[in-house]
């Protein structure tokens, strides 16, 4: 019975885990039409991706589930046979991760300069394709006993994402602190944006050195499946996170005092630029300094 406790439960208890995510993201995602930014064609077009990978990749595990616990109920040489969902989860989560990375290293670009953000793709495309290497050696294993020449594979791939989150999240953070202004409400709203740059890279780099700890600590078992099956989900809720965040800011630069006033012409455009990411603004966003609330207001709101 301990094959079943180290190899079906982890994979069961991953499968519930990305589940349970996947229902807040589409959560997310309807919160996000009904709330109907002016956002451009480009970043639409990644949710809609996004919500089409994170649908098929659950259901895609749920039925991996049906095929070990139901189709295969007791038949324990079912698990020496890893299932199409296995490699498919590697592949999708690759997808999702840049996506994911690209915007918010086009978010760094609007806060720092063109060679920062060159090497965050650079960095994002590496970590893509070496996900799509794994995802093809995966696939190629007939024996869940051969998975260790993948370990290589694996654990660059991992290794590349944890990287590039701690980069992305570092780059952010940087940025947004050498932006504070001193003024008590203004620096409130940058403090919630370094939050948020926290939260960017946190979860899904935890995980990822989760999986990688247990596939190369425990390769006898799927205790990695626990920490690895959710991964992309995590991905999907940060840059959901990201696009909603924005009407909470909103509400914070309202209450900015239009007395304030700032002495660095580019720490006045440091917030509003951040919050406006990706955004159809009406006029120039070098006109609206900081202390002007009004002119802060997002204007990709409600219509």
């Amino acid at each position: 019975m301990r094959i079943i406790e180290t190899n079906l439960g982890p994979v069961l208890l991953g499968v519930f885990f990305n589940t349970y995510l996947y229902g807040i993201v589409t959560f997310q995602y309807s919160a996000y039409l009904s709330t109907k930014f002016r956002d451009p064609l480009w970043v639409k077009a990644i949710v809609v991706a996004l919500f089409f990978l994170d649908t098929f990749h659950t259901s895609s595990l749920i039925y991996m589930a049906w095929y070990y616990l139901i189709e295969n109920y007791a038949n324990y040489l079912a698990l020496l046979s890893p299932v199409w969902p296995y490699p498919s989860s590697m592949f999708v989560t690759a997808i999702t991760a840049l996506l994911t990375h690209l915007f918010l290293a086009y978010r760094t670009l609007r806060l720092t300069n063109i060679y920062v953000y060159g090497g965050l793709v650079l960095l994002s495309l590496c970590s893509f394709s070496t996900g799509l290497v794994c995802s093809v050696k995966t696939l190629a294993v007939k024996d869940a006993t051969q998975m260790s020449s993948a370990n290589p594979y694996l654990s660059s791939w991992l290794s590349l994402e944890v990287i590039a989150d701690a980069f992305i999240s570092g780059t952010l953070i940087y940025a947004l602190r050498q932006s504070r202004t001193g003024f008590e409400k203004s620096d409130t709203v940058i403090n919630r944006l370094m939050r948020t740059s926290i939260q960017t890279g946190l979860f899904s780099g935890v995980f990822s050195i989760l999986t990688l700890a247990f596939f190369l600590g425990r390769p006898d078992t799927q205790m990695f499946a626990f920490f690895g099956l959710p991964i992309s989900r995590l991905y999907t809720n940060t840059l959901m996170d990201t696009l909603l965040c924005r009407e909470g800011l909103r509400g914070l630069l309202r209450q900015v005092e239009t007395s304030a006033t700032c002495t660095n012409r580019s720490i006045q455009l440091m917030v509003h630029r951040e919050v406006h990411t990706d955004s159809k603004s009406e006029r120039p966003a070098s006109i609206y300094p900081l202390h002007n609330t009004s002119s802060l207001l997002p204007v990709e709101s409600n219509d």
